[in-house]
């Protein structure tokens, strides 16, 4: 692996856990109501009226409702006569969820997420925006439907609040804070989903469970506390979480019910998500497709291609490749009607112009022309499956789709064959053929997106076990097979198929980060970094995998650093500073970019060691990050930090708490 190879790794994001982040002391805010269907509930159950806020980023009447009106006490004051919702098209912060699945609160319009600021908007717009868009905008629709007040474009903010304060309701004492959780879970106002929520964060593990149990016959959709326990670093807790989902999950947890099934290895969990999905099915298109992915029977990809495959005429190099080409030439010439000869020398122009390509050379076209008047030359029955899987291939190198499709069904299309095609034709027309029903999958799905992709992926995982079976298959065909997976929602079984290839292409950077985030998004960082440390004794190449585990460590810390998780992001940290070191140890062309990295994870950890006020530690880490790279001091890690600007941090806290000497000996490090 090259050193821009390895940069190159640099530019992956980061995303976002426990107990979440400490955040800043809240601010007051108007109790926004999290969906429409949270909000027309509670306006049916209190018959209180809507109030509806839109607003925008970057005007100034918008700025000072959104920055200071919506904080004001008086204001909130009159809005607890209303059931409120806020529209916004702005996305404030990166995040709805936390990898614990606690949720990340937009920055501007507390209690609601940035997703449910802008999802709300639509069905706002459809019913009371009377085709207009405008901000800052406030509406008030009693419970009949009738528009109250519609503020907007006024010279004065004042209008709009005085019309808020003059037609509020009462607000009933059912909408009180409670302890009663089965009266919680019959509620859907905001506060109510605060309070349950609160409570798991601070529970134990029983009480978790009862909690997660009583949330899976509830009537109040309590979504968000089941995603906390999904979540869960405790299986059993996710467990019951799952098997919660699936009693009270609708169309709006189809991403919830993926994520359980991406997650669990109980068969009757699985079970219990999949009825759920088929019982949705029956009213949204979108559950019926899911589950009809995982119904998917796989294909059996027909002889010749499930036949033994035969003796290996060239492994695909250069040399091997002119040699096939010499020796088929020179038989052709003598035996020009041997159809047998035409198809070897079709496979062997073909293999050649696919080493062009991988050499950037010219003259591609050229041999599949050639390689395609070769193959129209061969008529035998029991040879058109190869012949075609030729055309299909050299169709693919000169980007003809529909001829591709076409040839790679005459190649399928003899199941009683008993030939044994050579390894390179089947391997690259199984390699085409992934790729071709990607493609065409992704098709279909751009028409329609409800379409089931069940042949599709029926086909590609054929295809992939018979490579799989054989030890075979390129870095690219492989990828898009797995990545149908992805998209048709069996991430599970994509995620397993990366596993694997991480040990077939340990240096593969397109592999790694396809491997990497799928684990961050399935199981979490914690179970990235461990995953990765169980990779790293079955590669071959200890620089490259200590460099590869080492860069999941360093994104496990930071992901940890992010959610607040500070022992978790020490250990992380600890541990991708040793993989670097040792990565630079064993090869030195990995030197200069495994201490960019350790560099970072340095400073990374010096942060966790302050905070937990290990002061010499923080130091120590900040003065060998130092002296390991300083071009990296003046870099940024993936939480968009400095290692100088840190250590700045750092030395003005110590001063300030009157750790002098240990403050000097960080001033050289940024004056």
């Amino acid at each position: 692996m090259t050193t821009l190879a390895i940069l190159a790794l640099a530019a992956a994001a980061l995303v976002a856990p426990q107990q979440p982040a400490p955040a800043a002391a809240k601010r007051p805010h108007v109790a926004w109501q999290r969906t429409f269907e949270d909000a027309m509930a509670l306006r049916e159950q209190t018959g209180l009226p809507l109030l509806i806020a839109v607003n925008m980023d970057g005007e100034v009447f918008n700025e000072r409702f959104a920055g200071d009106v919506y904080h004001d006490p008086k204001f909130i004051e009159s809005t607890r006569g209303y059931v409120c919702v806020v529209a916004s098209p702005e996305r404030h912060t990166e995040r709805d969820y936390d990898a614990l699945g606690n949720r990340v609160e937009c920055p501007r319009f507390g209690g609601c997420t940035c997703s449910e600021h802008i999802d709300i908007e639509p069905e706002l717009f459809r019913r009371w925006f009377d085709g207009k868009r405008n901000a800052p905008r406030h509406v008030g629709v009693d419970q009949d439907g009738k528009v109250l007040f519609d503020r907007f474009l006024d010279q004065s903010m004042q209008t709009a609040i005085d019309a808020i304060q003059k037609h509020r309701g009462t607000p009933p004492d059912s909408l009180a804070a409670s302890d009663d959780v089965a009266a919680l879970l019959a509620r859907r106002d905001a506060l109510a989903r605060e309070l349950l929520e609160a409570r798991y964060r601070k529970a134990d593990k029983a009480s978790r469970s009862k909690l997660l149990d009583a949330a899976g016959a509830a009537k109040n959709e309590p979504f968000d506390l089941l995603r906390m326990g999904l979540f869960d670093t405790d299986p059993e807790l996710a467990r019951h979480a799952a098997l919660a989902l699936a009693k009270v999950g609708t169309s709006r947890t189809l991403i919830d019910i993926e994520d359980a099934l991406a997650r669990t290895a109980d068969a009757d969990v699985k079970q219990a998500l999949l009825a759920r999905l088929e019982a949705l099915g029956r009213a949204a298109p979108e559950a019926a497709r899911l589950a009809a992915h995982f119904a998917a029977a796989e294909d059996r990809i027909p002889a010749p291609w499930s036949n033994p495959w035969g003796d290996a005429t060239f492994a695909g190099t250069r040399a091997d490749v002119e040699a096939a080409l010499d020796r088929a030439e020179a038989a052709i010439r003598e035996h020009k009607d041997d159809q047998q000869l035409r198809l070897q020398l079709a496979t062997a122009q073909v293999a050649y112009a696919a080493v062009l390509i991988a050499e950037g050379g010219n003259g591609v076209d050229l041999w599949c022309a050639d390689a395609q008047r070769n193959v129209e030359q061969i008529t035998r029955e029991e040879l058109q499956p190869e012949a075609q899987a030729a055309r299909a291939i050299s169709s693919w190198y000169l980007g003809d789709g529909a001829a591709v499709a076409k040839a790679a069904v005459l190649a399928l299309a003899q199941p009683k064959s008993t030939r044994h095609p050579a390894p390179w034709l089947a391997t690259t027309f199984l390699d085409v053929l992934l790729q071709l029903s990607a493609q065409q999958a992704y098709g279909r799905a751009q028409q329609d997106a409800n379409a089931s992709l069940r042949g599709e992926l029926g086909r590609v995982q054929a295809a992939l076990r018979l490579l799989d079976e054989h030890h075979a298959g390129g870095e690219r065909g492989l990828l898009a097979g797995i990545g149908l997976l992805e998209f048709a929602g069996l991430r599970a079984e994509a995620r397993q198929r990366l596993d694997a290839l991480a040990r077939r292409f340990p240096a593969s950077v397109t592999l790694h980060e396809r491997w990497r985030n799928r684990l961050l998004i399935d199981v979490g960082a914690e179970n990235m970094r461990h995953a990765y440390a169980r990779w790293v004794p079955s590669c071959p190449d200890q620089a490259t995998a200590q460099w590869f585990a080492g860069y999941a460590a360093l994104l496990a810390g930071e992901r940890h650093t992010q959610d607040g998780r500070w022992i978790e992001a020490g250990n992380a940290y600890g541990d991708a500073i040793e993989r670097f070191l040792d990565a630079a140890a064993k090869n030195p062309d990995y030197a200069d970019t495994s201490h960019h990295f350790a560099v970072l994870a340095l400073a990374g950890r010096a942060v966790i060691r302050h905070r937990r006020d290990d002061l010499r530690g923080a130091v120590d880490d900040l003065l060998q990050a130092a002296a390991l790279r300083p071009a990296s001091l003046d870099e940024d890690d993936g939480l968009q930090r400095k290692p100088r600007a840190i250590a700045a941090r750092i030395e003005e806290q110590l001063r300030a708490a009157g750790h002098t000497e240990l403050a000097d000996r960080l001033l050289p490090l940024h004056r």
